[in-house]
């Protein structure tokens, strides 16, 4: 109700700012419904919690260019400017549901329980892709927002499922100097008890494409017959996709999961950071699947 109460007030505002602008009479009475509006949807949010959550959201950044794109959008349709009315219009709707965590998660979801069950239930290897791990700003290795795939492949490693956990991939540390995820990834492992018999580093590989293509040759070179693959649950489809294509009997082992629903509520229907980043994370998994990526 407080956004309904908004999204009029600003809507009622631009047009009683234009018509003073233009001298046109009859704006003091809009400009009274705007104060109105605007009056209304601050009481409901000092009365209600779910309101309040909504007002954060839509005093970020974010928020506000959302807000200002609504109120442009209608005030340019009402004015008989179609071109640039539904232009603006559709930057609006494409930022409201690109940034939409419902719809996000429902993207991911769909990934997510795309990815078959496992066919093994040991492997002569598990191999964890770049990614999990980040540096501080000293330098020092941590968990990356990716990091739950460490974790779980160490697990793998503990409850005998494979004797052997392959860490891969590379990537920029600045425009001179290269990270070696694999050797991070072995870091991280090594403090917690996992010993260097138990690893096998794989550097080198900066994407996805190139990671399977090195697996499988390691797969061919030594033998094995059948590995796991750990990653985020969403990227696993196009992980999956690249082992047949190279040939690499593999099964797909998720982790980070993001296909979950959030709550019902307002504040939900405001575009955020979060639904941005999952639908652009969605979006790379299709595009990136299509050129072969």
């Amino acid at each position: 109700m407080a956004l309904v109460a908004l999204l009029i007030a600003i809507w009622l505002g631009i047009i009683a700012w234009r018509r003073r602008l233009q001298t046109v009479p009859g704006w003091k009475p809009l400009a009274w419904g705007a104060g109105v509006g605007f009056v209304i949807a601050v009481v409901l949010l000092l009365i209600d919690l779910e309101a309040q959550k909504l007002a954060v959201r839509l005093a970020t950044p974010l928020g506000v260019a959302w807000l200002v794109l609504f109120g442009l959008a209608l005030d340019q349709l009402r004015n008989h400017r179609p071109w640039s009315g539904g232009l603006t219009a559709g930057c609006w709707l494409l930022l409201t549901l690109g940034g939409n965590q419902w719809i996000s998660a429902w993207l991911l979801g769909t990934l997510e329980r795309s990815v078959p069950a496992p066919q093994a239930e040991v492997w002569d290897a598990v191999a964890v892709l770049g990614g999990g791990t980040a540096l501080t700003g000293d330098g020092e290795v941590e968990l990356g927002e990716a990091g739950d795939r460490l974790r779980i492949g160490r697990a793998l490693l503990h409850a005998a499922r494979t004797p052997l956990l392959v860490a891969t991939g590379s990537g920029l540390l600045g425009a001179e100097q290269a990270r070696d995820l694999s050797r991070e990834t072995a870091r991280i492992w090594s403090d917690w008890g996992v010993p260097d018999g138990s690893m096998l580093l794989l550097p080198g590989p900066v994407n996805t494409r190139e990671e399977v293509q090195r697996l499988a040759k390691e797969a061919h070179a030594r033998g094995w017959g059948r590995i796991a693959i750990v990653s985020s649950a969403w990227h696993l489809p196009r992980v999956l996709a690249l082992a047949r294509r190279f040939g690499l009997p593999a099964d797909g082992i998720p982790s980070d999961s993001r296909g979950r629903l959030p709550p019902a509520s307002p504040a939900f229907l405001v575009p955020g950071g979060t639904g941005l980043h999952e639908t652009q994370l969605w979006c790379t998994e299709v595009l990136g699947r299509m050129v072969g990526r």
